[in-house]
């Protein structure tokens, strides 16, 4: 069974709450701390050259020992920084495989011996042609290095993480004026909509203004989404509750993927995500609509890699994000129905999913570009 971060669904509305929260990161930061007994963490943004911290949120850490480290730009010996902002985004790794080649000056070996730190597990959530966004949570002695399991717990968080950075990034460069959810969406080239807390489309993008004008299987009537199939309209209408009761904390974190099936062409792939209450919305959903005639989906390989699986249980997931039920899936791969279905039980035991749909919107966050 996958390990569980403590209070992870509280966790995850935390971390979509730091889209609003005047303080940023800072609560996420805390409470992930304490998920995984660390010590301290840092959410950082990393120039590269010339080598400094731009911005920095953080948990556990002293005020004098953050004046020390600016005002010494300890940052440029750091070993997780200077590692990181060599490397892509990717998952949780632990620092002690740097600790052999690092070469620290006296006062930064000083610190780590006064603070009794260990290790860290570190991510690099993102980056840019110009900077680095790292995120680090440290170890004492006492409190034993990082073990493989613990990553992989940590690595379920990734891709919310690293969307949740993204679309925080979008809002910080966009003008006062413009820094809504709609203006947010405005920029990501998906078709995406915006639903309240009654599900009611209230923000939708060039993109998605653009596949509904062009899309007979479905429309916006009244404000709400309207399909052409029966099976999906009800589907899309209790998910989205469903979604949206998960956004304002009456239940556990929870996503979804529905399909739209095209005469002719492949299906879209829509995305329920939860929005969480804040000052633009007491609770909603993200919609993202996906074209597999206009993108790449996840490969088998790239699903084996990213989530530690085998090529069997991948190749099932590659046709699970194409949209193809357990018995097609079987009959494409010369397996018996319940082989496949036992494979999609090792699935979810080892990325901590529950249901088809969820799987689907994780690797669909993680891999697709």
């Amino acid at each position: 069974m996958a390990p569980v971060l403590q209070n992870e669904p509280d966790l995850l509305q935390t971390l979509y709450r730091s889209l609003t929260h005047q303080e940023g990161f800072h609560a996420f930061l805390e409470k992930l701390t304490g998920a995984i007994n660390g010590c301290a963490a840092q959410l950082l943004v990393i120039h590269r050259q010339p080598l400094r911290m731009e911005h920095l949120w953080y948990h556990g850490l002293s005020e004098e020992f953050l004046d020390w480290y600016l005002e010494n730009n300890m940052i440029a010996q750091d070993v997780v920084s200077n590692q990181a902002i060599k490397q892509a985004p990717g998952l949780f790794q632990s620092a002690l495989p740097l600790l052999p080649d690092f070469q620290p000056d006296a006062d930064y070996s000083k610190w780590e011996n006064e603070q009794d730190m260990l290790d860290s597990a570190w991510l690099v959530v993102d980056s840019t042609h110009t900077h680095t966004f790292v995120l680090t949570i440290q170890r004492t002695v006492g409190q034993g290095p990082y073990q493989q399991a613990e990553l992989n717990a940590l690595n379920r968080l990734v891709p919310h993480i690293r969307q949740t950075v993204q679309l925080y990034r979008q809002l910080e460069t966009r003008s006062k004026a413009a820094s809504s959810l709609s203006a947010v969406i405005d920029v990501l080239p998906n078709a995406t909509f915006v639903l309240d807390s009654l599900a009611t489309v209230l923000y939708s993008n060039k993109a998605a203004r653009a596949l509904i004008n062009r899309e007979r299987c479905l429309s916006i009537r009244d404000e709400r989404f309207n399909f052409a199939e029966e099976d999906v309209q009800a589907a899309f209408f209790r998910t989205s509750a469903q979604v949206v009761r998960s956004s304002m904390g009456k239940e556990g974190y929870y996503s979804e993927t529905l399909f739209l099936k095209r005469a002719g062409r492949t299906p879209l792939i829509f995305v329920i995500r939860p929005i969480e209450s804040s000052e633009l919305l007491a609770g909603g959903a993200l919609v993202s609509v996906y074209e597999p005639d206009n993108r790449l989906l996840p490969s088998a390989e790239h699903i084996a890699t990213y989530f530690d699986l085998t090529r069997a249980e991948a190749q099932v997931c590659e046709r699970l994000v194409a949209g193809h039920d357990v018995q097609t899936i079987a009959g494409q791969l010369g397996r018996g129905v319940s082989t496949v279905r036992t494979q999609i039980k090792h699935i979810f035991q080892k990325t901590g999913c529950s249901r088809q749909g969820e799987l689907i919107s994780r690797i669909l966050a993680a891999l697709l570009r």
